[in-house]
């Protein structure tokens, strides 16, 4: 039986918000795919919902999520956006038994991989344990209903010209489970400059 949350914590998550010109590419790349011929049953991420979850924490304290936004203010006060990035086509755990379809990102620099690193190390100061997988930059496009063999179907051309992925924000999200899905509510967000 999985553990009952803490009555004194939050389900949240530190995510980079997409600017709109790059959110409006995935989303059209997501509408492709939901349309194309062997899509499977699938729960479809709204284009509001997209984003690239640096933190995903089961269990915040709610007492510490005043001073994890202070201190994700610090990650981004006078801070470019990282560079913008590339992103291909693909599947959680795998091509070939998908669960969830992504637009992983191409980290060439390692900037995401670095503000990642430095959102866990600022969570872990509050209390929050690290994650076990290694971290994978990507926006989540969909949740499959069953296990599919998505090789066929996910297809590179349908995400050749997207172009790149740009950040425009670093926010600290809410997510509430319900019948309907998540519901994410900003509890801070942070423009980079």
């Amino acid at each position: 039986m999985p553990d009952k949350p803490r009555a004194d914590a939050i389900r949240a998550f530190v995510a980079l918000d997409l600017e709109s010109t790059s959110l409006r590419r995935v989303a059209r790349v997501a509408d492709r795919l939901r349309m194309a011929s062997g899509a499977p049953s699938a729960t479809w991420v709204a284009a509001a919902n997209m984003h690239v979850t640096l933190k995903f924490m089961d269990e915040l304290p709610s007492a510490a999520a005043n001073e994890l936004a202070n201190d994700l203010r610090s990650l981004v006060e006078g801070r470019a956006a990282p560079a913008a990035c590339r992103f291909r086509l693909a599947a959680f755990p795998d091509l070939e038994t998908a669960h969830v379809v992504v637009a992983e990102l191409e980290d060439k620099g390692g900037q995401l991989s670095k503000m990642s690193a430095e959102v866990s190390s600022l969570a872990l100061d509050l209390g929050v344990q690290p994650e076990e997988r290694a971290f994978r930059p990507h926006i989540t496009l969909a949740r499959l209903k069953r296990p599919y063999d998505a090789r066929r179907w996910l297809r590179g051309e349908l995400a050749e010209e997207v172009g790149e992925c740009r950040a425009a924000s670093l926010t600290l999200y809410r997510s509430e489970l319900g019948s309907a899905g998540a519901k994410y509510t900003a509890l801070a967000k942070f423009l980079f400059a």
